[in-house]
């Protein structure tokens, strides 16, 4: 089987197999050369044009290290005990093409133009792949990777078995699209295939995951700050998988808890100072008010071949045009680049902060000032509060804190072995396990330089302090 050898930024050298060269070369997989990675955030950041193939890439290389460590180290992995030969390749095999068809179905400035998805039920995909054929949603990037990943088992000459497509699909989009019956073939009667299945994708989609260990690592390079670095390599070699109650958990040591704790760190760090930077939000704004108040005539279609032929170019087109056609309008301000002034950050508490804009807006109309704010929500860590968990019984407490992290740790006490929750184990994460929620208020810069004085004497109202700050008595600007 030939290989081809890839340069990297971030992981020096990529490796791929014969059939991962096919998918990579294919159509649908190359147009990621032309998406984005982080959509508005180059206009805060200029090197930070990475798109999502290499991403992608990336995240194959990743999910098979893994997969690796967990099918080939006995010692640590009770998979490594259990599955044969030809299952480990297997399970290898689909992690890393689940890897790099994980962001297949992205669009020109992905999560932010999902806004012009259609209905998913106008997407045509296998509706015997879905859990509920009937559901009555926006489609999502899932949705048109899981159409697109079909579309590789299709035609007079498929790259995947129509089979291997939905258990893809399956791993990278599990809430939506059923495990197929196929999955059990590929294992003898002794595994837990459900099981084995639910630890596939967690390894591709949860809170520690290929997708988030590269993007992390990877935009952190590009964007040129170091908040996303972690030890990669330590992190994964003392990864194992144990199994209790009919479940395979993935496992760390707690001699190596730190780099887990520093890995979730770096993903706290890169939201809050890069992908939900002031200035990025602000942009996605505009956009989605350019969407919103149909300034541009475009939609994103259900058709596949139509869809793949969409680009980040493509798009970027349509804002000019608007900006051409109104010099006033949002899209004229994010294609000239001009970001609103932000008076205010607040975090958490975002009821609060909206009857805060409310009542602010109410009095700025006075000189017909039209403040806007912006709400960035991000899960962190669904760490439950320990006296939701007082009353379930150590089992139930460990299953129900594993179904937020699925990740088990291995502690050595005493002469004697057990099972943690990482919840209950990372003193850290007890204190920091808190969702991300930032609300941005912010007064378009044209209307803040006129009326400066006056939006200043009417928001220092409502400048709240708390109890160790002091005032300046010299105002910075």
């Amino acid at each position: 089987m030939s290989q081809l050898q890839i340069r990297d930024a971030i992981h020096t050298r990529i490796v791929l197999s014969d059939e991962e060269q096919r998918i990579l070369n294919h159509p649908y997989v190359q147009r990621l050369r032309y998406i984005r990675q982080l959509g508005f955030v180059p206009l805060v950041y200029p090197s930070a044009t990475h798109d999502r193939l290499s991403h992608s890439l990336g995240a194959m290389h990743i999910a098979g290290i893994i997969a690796r460590q967990i099918t080939e180290h006995k010692s640590s992995s009770a998979v490594a005990r259990i599955l044969k030969p030809k299952e480990k390749e297997f399970f290898v095999r689909i992690l890393r093409l689940a890897g790099l068809l994980h962001d297949i179905g992205h669009a020109p400035f992905s999560h932010s133009a999902e806004l012009a998805m259609p209905a998913v039920a106008s997407l045509a995909l296998p509706r015997h792949w879905l859990i509920d054929p009937h559901e009555d949603r926006l489609a999502t990037h899932e949705d048109y990777g899981a159409l697109l990943i079909a579309g590789l088992s299709e035609g007079p000459h498929p790259l995947l078995k129509k089979e291997e497509a939905h258990i893809i699909a399956s791993l990278i989009h599990h809430k939506k699209i059923k495990v197929p019956g196929a999955w059990s073939g590929y294992f003898s009667g002794s595994v837990h295939t459900a099981s084995i299945h639910h630890l596939a994708s967690s390894l591709i989609s949860s809170n520690m995951d290929a997708d988030r260990m590269d993007y992390l690592l990877r935009d952190s390079h590009f964007t040129g700050v170091p908040y996303g670095h972690f030890d990669l390599d330590w992190l994964i070699s003392n990864l194992g998988v144990v199994e209790h109650a009919n479940q395979y958990l993935l496992s760390i040591p707690e001699t190596s808890i730190l780099a887990l704790e520093h890995y979730l760190f770096a993903r706290y760090h890169m939201y809050t100072q890069v992908y939900m930077h002031k200035t990025a939000k602000c942009f996605e704004y505009y956009f989605q008010q350019a969407l919103k108040q149909k300034e541009l005539s475009y939609a994103i279609p259900s058709d596949r071949e139509s869809f793949v032929m969409l680009r980040d170019s493509t798009l970027t087109e349509h804002l000019f045009q608007a900006a051409s056609r109104n010099p006033d309008s949002w899209s004229s301000l994010l294609t000239r680049r001009i970001p609103a002034k932000r008076i205010a950050r607040i975090w958490d508490d975002e009821e609060s902060a909206k009857k805060i804009f409310t009542r602010m807006k109410r009095e700025l109309k006075a000189k017909n000032v039209q403040p806007f704010l912006s709400v960035s929500h991000k899960k962190f860590l669904d760490v439950p509060p320990s006296t939701s968990r007082s009353a379930m019984g150590k089992q139930g407490a460990f299953l129900f804190d594993l179904a937020a992290i699925p990740i088990a740790v291995i502690r050595n006490q005493f002469g004697e072995s057990s099972l943690a929750s990482l919840a209950d184990y990372s003193r850290i994460l007890k204190q920091y396990h808190h969702d991300i929620s930032i609300t941005d208020i912010y007064i378009p810069r044209s209307q803040y330089d006129t009326h400066r004085e006056f939006i200043t004497s009417i928001i220092r109202k409502y400048r709240i302090y708390t109890v160790s700050e002091i005032p300046l008595k010299n105002n910075l600007p």
